[in-house]
């Protein structure tokens, strides 16, 4: 029972927490694909930077009944030539530019507001899959134990030294271990596979994080507070971010929508051969539809509802923001306190009294039903220490997520 740690295949990853970032960074497909939305709208802003297109029309006679001839050329013929080019007028062209670039921008915050959830995922399965495992490496030692003792029972029950009763006993606590730690390890498994997810990891491969847990010296709330946090979320959670540049975007769609109700100028040059009042005319055409009905209307009001959408949506993101910084330091400080009440020489002394219990157990010096208390008591204390060494972490994580930076390090 020296160790708490399971045993691990000897083709197990061992991996770091920097190395599981880096993997994800580089080859998680969420990422890859929400990649591509940026280069989309990037894409946009290049479309909406183009000029209208000029079009060009040419008509000649098909077949002259009179010359009875066919695409006739000649001045006998009609051969007419049209250059038209559509020209926008109230700016929509860089307004369309401006609300495409604002696009892009939003696109980009809600990539990397999308890197914030996932690493903190990350993160969160990287340290509880430590603390996991560490469990397990507890019902290992402890299941290697008892299978020692109910050995050495049966050679005992054969000679008549004990009572079957006793045996048995001992059996149901192994089966007992043996079913928790089962359901201990589809839990670490379910871990895993998400873990292996977000990193692209095999599926068969076994990992293992290896990371070496700070001093308990190491406090680092010491050095923050509300405001400092809720400073920075303002400052760099893109999810803030995405819904400010949202209420610019819809701003900017209500500027663009007003211009498109002013009516675009088509201006263009025509040639007639011989179908003019003159041979070789020339001219010049100016047209602007006349914006008697349809003057975008609907639009228009579409974008001013949406304007006023975005800055509900921008108070809401706002006020939600400040009362998770606040849940979530509350909750930090808390498990924080938590942490820091535990002694943290328990584990190695605890370890050998259950160590003593057993050779005082085997040597009969203790009854089984005091044997069993303290098995019990030995695995649910670990345990326990356990987790409340993984819900600092994680609630120390979830300081960094809502700060929207790494304001701890661990």
């Amino acid at each position: 029972m020296s160790s708490l740690f399971a045993q691990q295949p000897a083709d197990t990853l061992r991996l770091t927490l920097k190395d599981a970032e880096q993997r994800f960074i580089d080859s998680n497909l969420s990422l890859l694909a929400a990649r591509y939305d940026i280069d989309i709208a990037k894409a946009e802003v290049i479309t909406a930077g183009l000029y209208n297109n000029p079009e060009i029309s040419y008509e000649n006679v098909l077949y002259d009944p009179d010359s009875k001839r066919w695409m006739d050329f000649g001045y006998t013929g009609t051969n007419t030539l049209q250059v038209s080019q559509v020209i926008t007028l109230a700016g929509k062209r860089n307004k369309a530019v401006q609300l495409a670039q604002s696009q892009a921008k939003l696109s980009g915050h809600e990539f990397y507001d999308l890197i914030r959830t996932l690493s903190f995922t990350l993160r969160d399965n990287f340290y509880h899959l430590n603390f996991l495992q560490r469990s397990l490496g507890l019902y290992d030692a402890q299941i290697a134990s008892l299978n020692r003792i109910l050995t050495g029972f049966r050679e005992q029950l054969q000679k008549g030294n004990i009572a079957q009763k006793e045996l048995l006993r001992i059996q149901s606590l192994l089966y007992s271990l043996q079913a928790t730690k089962k359901e201990m390890q589809q839990e670490v498994n379910a871990i895993s596979t998400d873990l292996k997810l977000l990193t692209r990891i095999d599926p068969a491969t076994p990992i293992t994080p290896v990371w070496s847990e700070p001093s308990f010296s190491y406090h680092p709330l010491q050095d923050l507070n509300y405001t400092q946090i809720l400073d920075s979320a303002r400052a760099h959670r893109h999810d803030l971010l995405a819904a400010k540049e949202n209420l610019r975007s819809q701003e900017l769609n209500q500027k663009l929508q007003k211009a498109m109700a002013v009516p675009d100028l088509t201006v263009g040059l025509s040639y007639d051969k011989q179908g003019s009042y003159i041979r070789n005319y020339t001219g010049v055409s100016v047209g602007l539809p006349i914006p008697l009905f349809n003057r975008n209307q609907g639009n228009i009001k579409q974008a001013e509802i949406r304007v006023q959408q975005g800055k509900t949506l921008l108070q809401q993101s706002e006020n939600t923001l400040s009362h998770e910084v606040m849940q979530r330091y509350t909750d930090a400080l808390n498990a924080e306190s938590l942490y820091e009440g535990v002694d943290q020489e328990f584990d190695a002394q605890f370890q050998h009294l259950i160590e003593e219990v057993q050779k005082n157990f085997v040597r009969r010096n203790i009854s089984l039903l005091e044997f069993i208390d303290f098995y019990d008591s030995y695995k649910e204390t670990i345990i326990s220490l356990h987790k409340i060494r993984y819900n600092r972490y994680r609630a120390l994580e979830q300081i960094n997520f809502v700060s929207g930076v790494q304001l701890i390090q661990l």
